[in-house]
């Protein structure tokens, strides 16, 4: 299932404004995977097996360690963001399908139970 541009916008806007544990965690809580790098000796000259690994929401990056492997998923994502047409032009954000409006409540019912004592002010 391809995750929404409201998903993604979320939790790069949430993701950005925390610390680094915090940003391994709601990445975890979130569904992502963090794959770190070889830590075998013999592929301390393998440029590809040294790199750190983050996927979330089907945007992969990579880094040297793990902070750069979340800052490049951040920019990544922004980059995904700002490179998709759809978005509103006045603040940036992702179009909601309810252009910003809370979804309506359930209605009300049409009279009073009339099992119940009815009381009229005067």
């Amino acid at each position: 299932m391809a995750a929404s541009r409201q998903q993604i916008y979320a939790a790069v806007q949430d993701m950005q404004d925390r610390d680094r544990f915090s940003q391994a965690m709601l990445l975890w809580s979130l569904g992502g995977k963090i794959t770190p790098g070889s830590i075998h000796c013999g592929d301390r000259f393998d440029f590809d097996a040294m790199q750190w690994h983050v996927a979330l929401l089907n945007i992969s990056a990579s880094g040297e360690n793990m902070p750069s492997a979340l800052d490049a998923w951040i920019r990544a994502a922004r980059l995904f963001h700002t490179l998709d047409g759809s978005r509103r032009a006045t603040d940036g954000r992702p179009d909601c399908p309810y252009s910003g409006q809370a979804p309506l409540t359930k209605p009300l019912p049409a009279s009073a139970p009339k099992n119940k004592p009815f009381q009229q002010l005067a």
